[in-house]
């Protein structure tokens, strides 16, 4: 029998990131972390049609411009882009020396590479966990989408609005390009919650008041609902059947439970 899924999809949010992928049009989701950013992404992405699907590129955490590029060129060979392909055929670039060829090439050169690409391709760009953006970085952003009909999907968290309302500004995009994340309904958050009890094997202790506690600590932030169903599932947090939710609570503040990632976006 499957795992219960550490996810309640937000049928409004998930809508309108998917109708902006299928129409072709740039999205920057806001929200702090725990908040599902990833998660609804990868959601959409799995909703996607084969050939579709096949065609988003994501991008989780990127160090640098270099990086970026260096990223995105990785993807696209991953999924045999044929305008890479004769590129590399060109150079003699087999499947043994890509990295090596990867790393050596220059930041300019990998910026042709990748417009040619682009141009040529149908992808989306979804970009995860990406450190503030540099000028440089916008500025081949704002090519992509602007210039090689490729759209962007920014997902940002803890960025100070003035900071957003300077991208806004450099990407050209207004209030039809953003939305903010916000935490679950009280249904959707309970809902959440009783598949993270099961997930997590937490049904046998007594959870009196635990459920209650845990949705007022949280927030209804889904990432903090999940993170704090797995710590509970840790014997250093029982005393008989009971779990000694504060510390649970103050633990998951300081450290994310292995493996959430996904789930905490």
């Amino acid at each position: 029998m499957p795992e219960p899924p550490l996810f309640v999809d937000r049928k409004d949010e998930s809508r309108r990131l998917k109708n902006a992928v299928m129409n072709r049009e740039s999205l920057m989701i806001l929200g702090p972390a725990g908040i599902g950013k990833t998660a609804l992404a990868a959601n959409v992405i799995a909703s996607l049609p084969a050939g579709l699907k096949g065609r988003c590129l994501e991008i989780h955490g990127a160090k640098d411009f270099k990086d970026l590029l260096r990223r995105l060129i990785d993807c696209l060979h991953k999924v045999d882009d044929k305008n890479l392909g004769r590129q590399l055929h060109a150079e003699g670039v087999s499947a043994r020396t890509f990295a090596p060829w990867l790393k050596g090439n220059s930041s300019s050169r990998l910026k042709g590479t990748l417009y040619r690409a682009f141009e040529a391709g149908d992808y989306r760009v979804f970009l995860d966990h990406v450190p503030p953006l540099t000028k440089p970085m916008a500025s081949v952003l704002k090519e992509m989408f602007w210039m090689r009909g490729t759209p962007i999907y920014l997902l940002l968290r803890g960025d100070p609005p003035q900071r957003i309302d300077r991208l806004r500004r450099f990407f050209y995009w207004g209030e039809r390009e953003q939305f903010n994340l916000q935490p679950l309904p009280a249904e959707a958050a309970a809902e959440l919650l009783r598949g993270c009890i099961e997930r997590f094997g937490l049904a046998h202790y007594n959870l009196t008041g635990f459920e209650q506690k845990v949705l007022e600590l949280s927030r209804q932030v889904p990432g903090a609902i999940v993170r704090m169903c797995a710590l509970a599932a840790e014997p250093r947090y029982h005393f008989g059947s009971q779990i000694k939710i504060q510390s649970v609570y103050i633990d998951s503040l300081m450290n994310r439970a292995p493996g959430m990632e996904r789930v905490a976006g």
